[in-house]
């Protein structure tokens, strides 16, 4: 008798002491997860994001108007107006990059599965196209698109400043000439100018200089970059007349 109430006594023992004990704990959607995520750290992220493109773009103004021997602030692009002009912009490039790696993705995994439920004539038990799938795909194309814009708009800045210096006209930088996308907002034009108050003729004056790209003004100083003779001008803007240029690059001889 002592006995069997001492194994009864054991049984108990080895009973859950709760109910919530004895059941399993349910693993949450990977997909409620990846929003939660998204959700608690949107707000640093865009921070961190917005940070991260202001000073990608800062420094390809930096490389672009270094080559020209003038700097950003001196040809009307200081903070205000590049976070204004341009970070939305560089904002719909990243977006118009990751819907790109996100459907070539898309479709190379859709042609792979495809092909290998021909190739094997059974049919593949992995997911494709799920929710958790897809916003994996999502999460690393935004990051690959991020990364290729960090690193391509200077170089690609640095580049159309080396046109520049050698006599071509820059008029913002697009994505693509079919898409009007802006990239950056430089600008190096073929320019004429002429003092308001002498004869432009006279040697010396600005009006000979048959050369010269405007790349802005700021302060009341107009910028000029002199191809032949690789000098930065920086002239009062209400004692000059600019007659604007519709060419992609100055004369022959400069």
């Amino acid at each position: 008798m002592s006995s069997s109430i001492s194994e009864a006594r054991g049984r108990l023992d080895d009973l859950p002491l709760h109910v919530s004990d004895a059941l399993p704990v349910p693993r949450r959607p990977t997909f409620v997860v990846s929003v939660e995520w998204m959700v608690q750290h949107a707000v640093p992220l865009a921070g961190v994001l917005g940070a991260a493109l202001y000073g990608v773009l800062r420094l390809s103004y930096v490389f672009f108007y270094l080559q020209l021997r003038a700097t950003p602030e001196e040809v009307g692009y200081g903070y205000v107006q590049i976070l204004a002009g341009q970070l939305v912009g560089a904002l719909e490039l990243v977006l118009l990059v990751t819907v790109v790696f996100f459907c070539s993705t898309l479709l190379v995994r859709s042609a792979s599965r495809l092909l290998g439920s021909l190739l094997h004539r059974h049919r593949v038990r992995s997911r494709t196209t799920g929710s958790p799938v897809l916003v994996t795909m999502a999460l690393r194309s935004a990051g690959a698109a991020l990364g290729i814009v960090l690193l391509g708009l200077p170089v690609v800045a640095w580049a159309e400043g080396s046109l520049a210096v050698q006599g071509y006209a820059v008029r913002n930088v697009y994505l693509i000439g079919s898409i009007r996308l802006p990239v950056l907002a430089v600008a190096a034009v073929p320019a004429i100018v002429t003092e308001a108050d002498t004869d432009p003729n006279r040697p010396g004056s600005i009006g000979s200089r048959g050369c010269l790209l405007y790349l802005g003004r700021a302060d009341g100083q107009a910028v000029f970059y002199d191809v032949s003779t690789h000098e930065s001008l920086r002239l009062p803007s209400d004692s000059i007349v600019i007659s604007l240029q519709n060419t992609s690059e100055l004369p022959l001889g400069c």
